[in-house]
């Protein structure tokens, strides 16, 4: 195989199916040429865990290739993302991520693109995807058209909020035209990482979720004048399961669109201004393995309440939502929809999932903002290790200052809307 050594030298040598006839077969599938002959593999780093992956093993590699169509010496850097199913990670052969995310990529994405019309993109170029020896998908890697990541640790400016929103805005208002022209794609999509028969029967999940919701509990009853919210918190864990299936059912008459599923700093990449470094001015979405078809009200509160920073989350949530709201709209218009929302509609959408941004701030927010060095051993594989996993969960609630500053306003602000009663 003709890989770089770096990695090797590095210790972080790629698995033997990675092979030379892995990433043929990948560019042929994906580039639909006949023939392309693989001329070098280069592997940078790889990660999985360490705070920026939870479930799955991603590897980069360049591919320096030639195609039989053009006859020229080429390169393209590609994601490779795996998940080797493993007792740990048996609950996403449950939830079919891998068949969701593979169906999205090739029978979605590029339907929602040509729909919205204006030469926006939802996600990366899917290329390949396998089951054997492990489910892996291969993906265009957008880091090669300019995309970055923003900071998990920081969470989101009002700037990069706004893009983010937009864009989102615009993917809503196309699935929604979508499933008016085509109703079956809603098949596969009927729900996300909150399934109702996966919370009732994965206990590995709800002991983790407990483990979360008591240890938020514990640590709120230390805060002066929250005292009598700990009671509550400690009341909502009691119940975890059936508040779960609750945060995750569907409500009679509620507005459907494809929704991300789990839309947080990682699962989004941004495009900068070349005048203006840190002006975001485009942003694609990755990871569409937990998308569902349901309230807009879902992804919302799920962003808010894990991405954003604080002092944009007290003063810009209304004008937020406004952004949401002004993209949808438009888009709908545009594309001629048989239906467009109120914006009273939005709000009520948005107010009636509420729950749903609980769940996020307590089940993402604090291991989403984890300092690196706090994190970078954690896993799906670690955390099943019941001791790794209190000592870890301990540390989400304390490693990062704006984890406790965020709860603290919005545990009170959840209150007073009532979700807990």
């Amino acid at each position: 195989m003709k890989l770089d050594d770096k990695q090797k030298r590095l210790g972080h040598e790629p698995p033997k199916y990675l092979n030379e006839d892995f990433f043929k077969a990948a560019l042929e599938d994906g580039l639909r040429d006949m023939r392309v002959d693989i001329k070098k593999i280069i592997f940078s780093e790889s990660s999985g865990g360490g705070g920026e992956n939870y479930c799955s093993k991603i590897y980069r590699a360049k591919a320096l290739y030639r195609s039989s169509k053009r006859q020229l010496d080429e390169e393209l850097a590609l994601i490779v993302k795996s998940i080797a199913i493993t007792p740990a990670t048996q609950f996403l052969e449950e939830l079919a991520v891998y068949l969701r995310e593979k169906i999205f990529y090739f029978d979605v994405l590029g339907k929602l693109e040509v729909l919205i019309g204006d030469g926006s993109k939802f996600g990366a170029k899917c290329l390949y995807t396998t089951r054997e020896p492990i489910q892996t998908i291969v993906f265009d890697d957008l880091t090669q058209y300019g995309y970055k990541l923003a900071s998990r640790q920081s969470g989101l400016n009002e700037e990069h909020c706004v893009v983010i929103l937009k864009k989102l805005g615009k993917f809503h208002a196309s699935s929604m035209v979508l499933a008016e022209k085509e109703p079956s794609v809603r098949e596969h999509f009927t729900t996300g990482m909150l399934d109702e028969n996966y919370i009732r029967t994965n206990e590995r999940f709800i002991n983790f979720m407990t483990l979360q919701c008591r240890t938020l509990a514990n640590v709120v009853s230390k805060w002066p004048g929250y005292e009598l919210l700990a009671e509550k918190l400690h009341h909502h864990c009691d119940n975890i399961k059936e508040n779960l299936v609750t945060t995750g059912r569907p409500l009679p008459g509620e507005i459907t669109v494809l929704n991300h599923g789990d839309l947080w700093v990682n699962n989004f990449m941004y495009k900068y201004d070349d005048e203006q470094p840190t002006q975001p001015i485009d942003a694609i979405f990755v990871d569409f393995q937990n998308s569902f078809f349901g309230s807009p009200g879902c992804d919302i509160n799920f962003f808010l309440n894990s991405s954003v920073q604080l002092d944009v989350l007290i003063h810009r949530r209304e004008f937020l939502i406004q952004t949401y709201y002004a993209s949808l709209r438009d888009s709908l218009e545009r594309m001629h929809s048989a239906f467009v929302p109120s914006y009273a509609d939005i709000q009520q959408e948005i107010r009636a999932r509420e729950l749903y941004g609980f769940f996020s701030s307590y089940a993402f927010l604090p291991m989403v903002t984890m300092k690196k060095e706090d994190s970078f051993d954690i896993s799906i594989e670690a955390l099943s290790d019941q001791d790794f996993a209190k000592k870890k969960v301990q540390l989400m609630f304390s490693s990062n200052p704006r984890t406790t500053d965020t709860l603290r306003y919005a545990l009170r602000r959840f209150d007073e809307l009532g979700i807990f009663d």
